[in-house]
């Protein structure tokens, strides 16, 4: 299977097209009723494209199938006792037994095989064979940045979330709780200081998600038979993203 596609099949066309529309449905609403006309949105739209075009050094959007179940994998590793060693640290593991890649990827409910799951993390660094048929995990975050391309996956998703969660409420149905926004940054930072910063905030972010992930982990809902009077479920969560911006 060929993890990194520069084209779309015609099924992850579907699903691009369907969430394109998802997002833009909530950005143009946000701005519709914040006092834009129409024709004024019409018009930016417009303009926005024909400047976007004009652009004379644009990076090529890339796909990478099952990102997230990728990032899923490495977290899991990372925090489950089931697979962890005597240290607290990610036990190597073999590809198949009831403690190996193929048992943890059955716990994350993914639907990659082994021998893809390895390829997709040996592709990004996060796992190295050691022995005969050991492999380890060497990289605790999944870097899908590069010099010459953008990833689709999950800056996408990342752009949907942000635009449905600042456009609808949260939580039950009087808005309680409600939408909260935090952020922390400095505009007087030494450009040389960004690289430092962004890697401390990935490891202190981490630690952060894991405990997110638990507490998420604890109290999903358990599969049972249909009933009357059955709870819709929601998908809740939190998402962190650094910042680094140009200021003159």
């Amino acid at each position: 299977m060929a993890i990194v596609k520069p084209i779309l099949s015609s099924r992850s066309e579907q699903s691009v097209t369907k969430n394109a529309r998802a997002l833009l449905s909530d950005v143009v609403g946000f701005l519709k009723h914040s006092g834009l006309s129409d024709e004024e949105l019409v018009e930016e739209c417009r303009l926005t494209l024909k400047r976007a075009s004009a652009k004379k050094r644009q990076l090529n959007v890339i796909h990478i199938e099952r990102a997230q179940e990728g990032s899923n994998i490495v977290n899991r590793w990372l925090r489950d006792p089931e697979y962890l060693n005597s240290s607290g640290k990610p036990a190597d593991l073999p590809r198949h037994g009831p403690r190996s890649v193929t048992s943890l990827i059955g716990d994350c409910r993914g639907s990659l095989s082994a021998a893809d799951a390895l390829a997709l993390l040996s592709q990004y660094g996060n796992v190295k064979k050691v022995g005969r048929d050991k492999y380890r995990l060497v990289k605790r975050l999944m870097h899908f940045g590069h010099a010459d391309y953008e990833t689709f996956e999950p800056n996408f998703k990342f752009l949907c979330d942000a635009a449905n969660v600042t456009t609808k409420k949260l939580g039950t149905a009087n808005g309680r709780p409600g939408l909260f926004w935090h952020c922390a940054d400095n505009v007087r930072i030494d450009p040389k200081k960004a690289r430092q910063f962004l890697q401390f905030a990935q490891e202190r972010s981490l630690s952060f998600m894991h405990e997110m992930n638990d507490w998420l982990n604890e109290n999903e809902a358990r599969e049972s038979k249909p009933h009357k009077g059955t709870v819709h479920l929601k998908r809740v969560g939190v998402g962190l993203f650094g910042i680094c911006s140009e200021f003159k």
